[in-house]
């Protein structure tokens, strides 16, 4: 028997887009804003020659130190949702390792005990065994499916197959925020990508003379968008493929173990029939 497992990957995608959205609104305003002055910038230069001649080593401690906050101002406007998205994608990977942590889905060999259980004692063999495992989900989608089965294996089926698409849902919560952080997150970099090299053409277009600083900046822009973007994703992607495995690793198991009790259940049924 198979266990249908909703996808609600769509409607948290159109979310996570239109908050995306509404920061590229807002993010280029505040980029302006916190853009220093050159003007003011060399007036400071000019005034004080003396000192900077003098203090030579102080610069270079202050770069490395602001190096990541210079960085994520020449990122540009892209940077905002691309931070945003890190934020989320990490609140969602340590809240399911927290979850995972605390919450027993299965122990090993549980299925091959089951299967020593219904061959010592059948169906009253599983209802002791799953009374000595209770502190498990397994456990608990099988009990509530035996429960509501009125010895009838069609019965069992449905009812196993609903309890088990309630504790698949809370398995996959956050899940897809990640898919969606995973794939909107490169092409937010990539965006930035393209906004960089749209300033570093500009730049071409208005200089006098081209040379290579005159679009180093808007190069610079675009690479570190584009790294920023994958820096964000690979993470989410992998803590996305690591979970999904476990939660498809528990849904494999629950098929398992309903099946040698469904089966058991036939056999129980053909035995009254032929009585």
């Amino acid at each position: 028997m198979n266990f249908p497992v909703k996808k609600t990957a769509v409607k948290y995608s159109v979310v996570f887009i239109i908050v995306l959205v509404a920061i590229f609104t807002i993010a280029k305003p505040i980029t302006a804003q916190t853009t220093p002055d050159p003007q003011n910038n060399s007036t400071t230069e000019t005034q004080t020659p003396s000192e900077t001649k003098t203090e030579t080593p102080a610069p270079v401690a202050k770069e490395s130190e602001i190096g990541l906050v210079k960085l994520f101002n020449t990122g540009g406007w892209s940077m905002w949702p691309l931070l945003l998205s890190s934020i989320v994608a990490l609140g969602v990977i340590f809240e399911r390792i927290y979850f995972f942590s605390r919450t027993k889905l299965m122990r090993k060999g549980f299925n091959q005990d089951l299967e020593d259980a219904i061959t010592g004692g059948g169906l009253k063999g599983v209802e002791d065994f799953l009374s000595q495992n209770t502190d498990q989900k397994i456990t608990d989608v099988l009990k509530n499916g035996m429960e509501v089965s009125q010895n009838d294996p069609e019965i069992f089926a449905s009812g196993v197959e609903r309890e088990a698409s309630e504790v698949i849902t809370l398995l996959e919560k956050g899940l897809t925020v990640l898919a969606a952080v995973s794939t909107i997150a490169p092409l937010v970099g990539f965006l930035g990508t393209v906004s960089g090299m749209i300033n570093a053409f500009d730049a071409i277009a208005n200089a006098d003379s081209v040379n290579a600083k005159v679009v180093a900046g808007g190069i610079k822009e675009a690479l570190i968008t584009t790294a920023a973007g994958l820096i964000v994703a690979i993470p989410a992607m992998v803590f996305y493929q690591y979970l999904q495995g476990r939660v498809a690793s528990f849904i494999s198991e629950v098929e398992e173990s309903a099946n040698k009790i469904y089966k058991e259940y036939l056999k129980v049924k053909a035995g009254k029939k032929a009585v």
